[in-house]
């Protein structure tokens, strides 16, 4: 790690986590958007939650089903106040950043919403090559917590999931008598 503790105190933090959100393509989750705010010893789990909530609650990150990205708002003051970061710490992160930017790319070609009703939750998941869609089904689920880990699996193994789906599918069963 570069330059080890000179996100040092709030204020830091916050510029920090707008400095990344700017520079992501997509809605990320909580965990993921820690590890890439890693990039400085000044910044622990405790302090990043309490940061990234006071964000979320001036309007400056919009947060839905754990996933989090920044506002019109945010952009603004990111744009305003990302060069007071120091030098090195931002080209830690745009280090941590290029490959998770890239990940949530990915992310663009795969479709995994939660839709809640009446009668429980359901998931909405789609796979595209950019070109076409090569999956799109919904699947009822009585609880919502099992909603929200069907659609973090399927976003984070979609090809994986679609391959063996089709495997499945268009292997002859045997019967069991």
């Amino acid at each position: 790690m570069d330059n080890p503790g000179l996100v040092r105190d709030e204020l830091d933090r916050k510029i920090l986590i707008l400095y990344v959100l700017r520079r992501l393509p997509a809605p990320i989750d909580s965990e993921l958007l820690f590890e890439t705010c890693l990039c400085d010893n000044g910044v622990t789990y405790f302090d990043y939650s309490e940061s990234l909530q006071d964000l979320v609650s001036t309007g400056n990150v919009l947060e839905e089903d754990d996933e989090y990205i920044i506002t019109e708002k945010g952009i603004r003051n990111a744009d305003t106040v990302c060069t007071s970061l120091p030098f090195s710490v931002r080209n830690a992160a745009d280090r941590l950043i290029a490959p998770v930017a890239e990940m949530l790319s990915r992310y663009a070609l795969i479709t995994a919403e939660k839709i809640d009703g009446e009668n429980g939750s359901s998931v909405h998941l789609a796979l595209s090559d950019g070109e076409c869609t090569l999956l799109d089904m919904r699947l009822y689920c009585p609880d919502a917590n099992k909603a929200l880990q069907i659609k973090k699996n399927f976003r984070r193994s979609a090809e994986e999931y679609y391959k063996d789906f089709v495997t499945m599918l268009s292997e002859k069963r045997k019967k069991d008598h």
